[in-house]
C-alpha cells in the first residue's frame, strides 16, 4: 500500500488506471468501511481510500474535536484489506484544488438539513474536491448515511459526473446497531440501549404497520425510554418525501442521542 499526501500526485495516477474504486472516509475506520473496501477490490483493479476529517461538515467545533480519530489504526486496517493507495491530505491540499464551477442540488426534504444547517453544503464542497482529485470509475458509499448518499447522487447527476455510485448495505453489529465511528464514544449501557431501539424499529416495521402508525409507535418508545431525538420519519424513497398513510413502501429515518452522542440510522 502506498500512502499519498499530495493532491497532484494522487490525481496523476488516474491517467494509467482503467478500473478504479474510491472510498472517501473521515477516518476512524470500522468493519463497515472494510466492507466498502472489499466491494471495491472485487470490482476494480485498483482501490483508493481517502482519510480526511472535513471541518466544513461539522456544525460545532466541539463535535469536530471529539471525533474519534486514530490514524495509526486506520493505516493498519487499510494495509490488512490490501488497499492500493491511501490518500491522507491536509485541509490546504483539498480546498486549494481548483475545480470547474459546478452546480449544487437543492437540498429538499432532507431531515439532517433542518437540524444540522450547513452540514450538507460542507459534504458537497468536499465531494466536489475529492471526486475531482480522485476521478475513479466507481465510488463506494454506505446506506447508513442514506441522506448524504442521496445528495451526492443528485450532485453527480446534475453535473453529469461519470463516476458510478455503488450503494452498499449498512453493516450492523450482532446486536443490530449500525456500525459507526461515533459508537466508540458510547459505553456498554448506551450501546445496549441503542441496539434495543433499532430492534424495536425493525419489529414495528415487520408487522406491516402504516407509516403513521410506525412513526407514532417509535416516538412513544423514545419518550418512554427517555431517549432524546431530533426526528423520526417514514420516507418514500422515490419522491424522498413523507410516506402516505396507507403506504407500506417506506424507509424509516431516525436521529437520536445517547450520552450526548448523536446517532443516525435508517431501516
Amino acid at each position: 500500500m502506498r500512502i499519498v499526501k499530495k493532491s497532484k500526485e494522487i490525481n496523476s495516477l488516474f491517467n494509467s488506471i482503467k478500473s478504479s474504486g474510491f472510498i472517501p472516509t473521515m477516518g476512524s475506520l470500522h468493519k463497515g468501511h472494510e466492507f466498502l473496501i472489499m466491494k471495491s477490490k472485487q470490482q476494480n483493479n485498483v482501490t483508493f481510500v481517502s482519510i480526511f476529517l472535513n471541518p466544513k461538515q461539522f456544525n460545532y467545533k466541539k463535535d469536530l474535536k471529539n471525533y474519534p480519530s486514530n490514524i495509526t489504526n486506520d493505516i493498519k486496517i487499510c494495509k490488512k484489506n490490501k488497499v492500493d493507495y491511501l490518500f491522507i491530505p491536509s485541509f490546504k491540499e483539498v480546498y486549494s484544488w481548483k475545480t470547474y464551477k459546478k452546480k449544487f442540488p437543492k437540498i429538499k426534504n432532507i431531515m439532517e438539513q433542518k437540524f444540522r444547517s450547513g452540514h450538507f453544503k460542507g459534504v458537497l464542497q468536499v465531494i466536489e474536491k475529492l471526486s475531482d482529485i480522485l476521478p475513479a470509475k466507481r465510488i463506494y458509499l454506505g446506506e447508513k448515511d442514506y441522506q448524504q448518499l442521496k445528495i451526492i447522487k443528485d450532485y453527480f447527476s446534475i453535473n453529469k459526473i461519470k463516476i458510478k455510485i455503488i450503494k452498499c448495505k449498512t453493516i450492523r453489529d450482532k446486536n443490530g446497531l449500525a456500525l459507526s465511528s461515533r459508537n466508540k464514544l458510547l459505553n456498554f449501557k448506551n450501546i445496549t440501549k441503542a441496539s434495543k431501539l433499532i430492534n424495536y424499529i425493525k419489529k414495528v416495521k415487520n408487522k406491516k404497520n402504516s407509516a403513521s402508525s410506525v412513526t407514532r409507535l417509535i416516538k412513544k418508545y423514545l419518550k418512554q425510554n427517555k431517549i432524546k431525538f431530533d426526528y423520526v420519519k417514514c420516507i418514500n424513497l422515490k419522491s424522498f418525501e413523507n410516506s402516505k398513510k396507507n403506504s407500506l413502501k417506506f424507509r424509516i429515518f431516525i436521529a437520536f442521542y445517547l450520552n450526548k452522542v448523536r446517532l443516525i440510522d435508517n431501516v
